[in-house]
């Protein structure tokens, strides 16, 4: 008989996104051990490999603190960009070919936030982060979907959006057209600028990542009670309100329907949480939040776990 030791297994829970990519290694049973947040490795045509890299890189530094060894038995990935079968079994083979993982899962993004917010049970999650969007999974189990079609097409509510009516009230209150407000010296402190002069020749170069990277800075505004700050906030709300109206339609009229959240502009104290939520009890009273927002690699954790018990 060998005296070699059995490896316990390792499980891992990835949500590669477009803003980030966050990896949770876990035991056997699925009980979280510890994390690591790396770059965005949302998933391209013909750019698997990359996708892999960053998610490996990221897998790697999580397992060194957890004290556990790769490949892991079972990697299930919620990958924004894996809606199609080609993209997803691309991204299969290069994270095998890498040593992730001895069976690698990938299934969207939609799906694994649906599990970490709701199990296997009906609900509305609402994501507001560079941009928006909200899914649904009503109590036939189908899934719906409305927004984030990306800033050019939408997105309101999100980061891009917010970040950008700060920018248009900062320039409208430079020229004397809307109310004055402090705006725009905090977003000029906030890309490191001096003049207003500074912040045009920024703008005509800014990718909508730095321009959705203001919007904390209007959050920030907006709980410090600067109403020009807090009045693009209720606006962003309005907006997000919009998708949760347009999902509620599919489930049952007289239901109390489950909400959860997440994004980074949804976190717990954002005045932009607290005015969804004020707006939502009143268009779409029938609505009930979640007390926390949704982790969604521990979804894919969760996901890995159910995997491991089939085994």
């Amino acid at each position: 008989m060998s005296n070699q030791a059995v490896r316990p297994p390792v499980l891992l829970g990835i949500d590669a996104g477009g803003s980030h990519t966050t990896v949770v290694v876990g035991d056997g049973t699925g009980r979280a051990l510890t994390r690591a947040e790396g770059p965005p490795s949302a998933l391209k045509p013909g750019e698997a490999e990359r996708s892999a890299a960053v998610m490996l890189d990221t897998a790697r530094r999580a397992a060194a603190h957890a004290g556990v060894s790769l490949p892991a038995a079972i990697a299930v990935v919620g990958a924004a960009g894996a809606g199609r079968a080609p993209e997803r079994d691309a991204l299969v083979a290069a994270l095998r070919a890498a040593g992730l993982a001895d069976f690698v899962d990938v299934r969207g993004d939609v799906e694994v936030a649906l599990t970490a917010a709701f199990g296997d049970g009906p609900g509305i999650l609402i994501n507001a982060g560079t941009g928006s969007i909200a899914y649904a999974r009503t109590p036939d189990g189908r899934q719906h979907r409305v927004g984030g079609y990306g800033w050019q097409l939408g997105d309101e509510g999100g980061g891009y959006w917010l970040g950008r009516r700060a920018l248009s009230a900062a320039a409208g209150a430079h020229d004397g057209l809307e109310e004055s407000s402090t705006l725009l010296e905090r977003l000029l402190v906030a890309v490191g600028l001096e003049t207003f002069d500074d912040l045009i020749r920024w703008t005509a170069t800014a990718s909508p990542a730095q321009i959705s990277a203001l919007a904390p800075h209007v959050l920030n505004a907006a709980a410090e009670g600067e109403r020009v700050a807090q009045r693009a906030v209720d606006e962003a709300a309005e907006e997000l309100v919009k998708l949760v109206q347009g999902l509620i339609r599919h489930f049952p009229a007289t239901a109390a329907v489950p909400l959860a959240t997440a994004g980074g502009l949804l976190r717990p104290g954002s005045p932009l949480l607290a005015a969804l939520r004020a707006r939502t009890a009143t268009v779409a009273p029938r609505a009930r939040f979640a007390d926390q927002p949704v982790d969604a690699p521990l979804g894919a954790l969760a996901l890995a776990a159910h995997l491991m018990r089939d085994v």
